[in-house]
């Protein structure tokens, strides 16, 4: 019997795996190239290293970047848009355009990264656009539980600073964004993705056209965070309407022999709607209406996280119950149903991934920062297959454990714990 055959639906189809054309210019800069004819267009993103960047000298250059009004007039006339975006690990620059126009975007490109305008006049509705964004999201609770526990789990690392406050945002001059982009915007490190209907063999000539003048720097690895250490805090907000309760544990790497073992015990645990989590907290209990729980890959930290939003009387009791299914999925090991379903989960949700241009050269680019070659992708359906529900259990105890967790709460204190 097959892993399939337990449910009465059809095996997925074999996945299929990009054929993608890899080069690397004498700059540094690294190509992935891989063709999609199903649509005319051309999908570019561009990955940079920003690791240890100013954070809101770095937020207002992406803002800078999708501002700029006649960048984004030529890309429009390209049948196409473009955005940035930056984190912690790196600055981000995609584009989606008609394909016949990729060398015409990537010349565009090519200037974007090598000579940026930042108009001044553009620039000052950046800092306000960012001021006001900012003013947003620091009314959010959500926001609030999520800096408190980034902060909790890494301290002064740049993955647990907060967000830049808008003071930040008005002290950082025109000036400070040019001189970030010329010292971090550069190839060293970088990778550029397209996805989409053009020749791949023929992408290196049209890169090395628009970005082969464009000079290496230095480069900035991210430092690793302080060790983990376990506990529990608690946010007291007065007058929130809900409880939010957020904990996260250590969990290996992608190539990691653990990882689809902790992948599917985490998909079984809270990962989808049949996930224990989701049945007992929202179906039986009615206490949340989307608790959750998914893996979290960034350069240096690797993660299980639990998430759920919940009426403040039942705090304490919602706490309680993902506690307890927590220590379940070692107490109670995952059904063979179980694990079948978790395990056709996670194979269609990464073919539903691949099937878009986006969703390729996302995952072409996660793929490369974490190190990991496009193969990797070939062995996915047969790493899950292999697992076993005794694997599962194992994986649950080692990486699941309550005792290993950072937990965050954000509460109304007093009537959420008052008798």
């Amino acid at each position: 019997m097959t892993t399939f055959d337990l449910l009465d639906v059809p095996a997925p189809r074999p996945l299929r795996i990009p054929d993608v054309h890899e080069h690397t210019l004498a700059n540094g800069l690294r190509v992935l190239a891989t063709r999609r004819v199903s649509t005319p267009l051309a999908e570019v993103c561009l990955s940079v290293p920003f690791a240890h960047a100013d954070p809101a000298a770095a937020v207002l250059l992406a803002g800078a970047l999708s501002d700029d009004a006649r960048t984004q007039d030529r890309v429009r006339a390209m049948g196409g848009g473009l955005s940035a975006a930056v984190d912690a690990d790196r600055l981000r620059i995609a584009g989606s355009v008609l394909a016949d126009q990729l060398p015409a975007f990537l010349a565009l490109l090519g200037e974007i990264v090598t000579d940026p305008a930042y108009p001044a006049g553009e620039f000052a509705i950046t800092v306000d656009h960012a001021v006001q964004g900012t003013i947003a999201v620091l009314a959010s609770p959500a926001h609030h539980v999520a800096e408190a526990l980034n902060t909790r789990m890494f301290g002064d690392h740049p993955y647990g600073l907060p967000v830049p406050r808008p003071e930040d945002f008005r002290r950082v001059d025109r000036d400070a964004v040019r001189a970030l982009h010329a010292d971090r915007v550069v190839p060293t490190g970088a990778c550029l993705v397209l996805a989409g209907d053009f020749e791949p063999a023929a992408a290196p000539e049209l890169v090395e056209r628009a970005l082969g003048g464009w000079r290496p720097g230095r480069g900035v690895p991210m430092r690793r965070p302080s060790p983990w250490v376990p506990g529990e805090s608690i946010v007291d907000e007065p007058g929130v309407p809900q409880s939010l309760l957020r904990m996260a544990m250590p969990a290996p790497r992608y190539d990691d022999p653990d990882h689809p073992a902790l992948a599917l015990a985490a998909m079984a645990f809270g990962g989808y709607f049949s996930s224990r989590l989701v049945q007992n907290i929202r179906e039986e209990k009615g206490f949340s209406y989307a608790p959750r729980s998914s893996l979290l890959h960034v350069a240096e930290a690797h993660l299980a996280t639990v998430s759920l939003d919940v009426v403040t009387a039942n705090t304490a009791a919602a706490a309680e119950e993902v506690r307890a299914e927590l220590t379940g999925m070692a107490d109670r090991p995952v059904t063979p149903d179980e694990l079948d379903r978790a395990r056709r989960y996670a194979v269609g949700t990464l073919r539903l991934r691949l099937a878009t241009l986006t969703g390729l050269a996302a995952t072409l680019c996660e793929l490369d920062q974490h190190g990991l070659p496009v193969s990797w992708l070939g062995g996915h359906d047969t790493r899950l297959a292999a697992v076993t529900p005794d694997e599962v259990t194992a994986a649950a105890r080692e990486y699941l454990a309550p005792d290993k967790a950072i937990t965050v709460l954000l509460c109304d204190e007093q009537r959420a714990y008052s008798a």
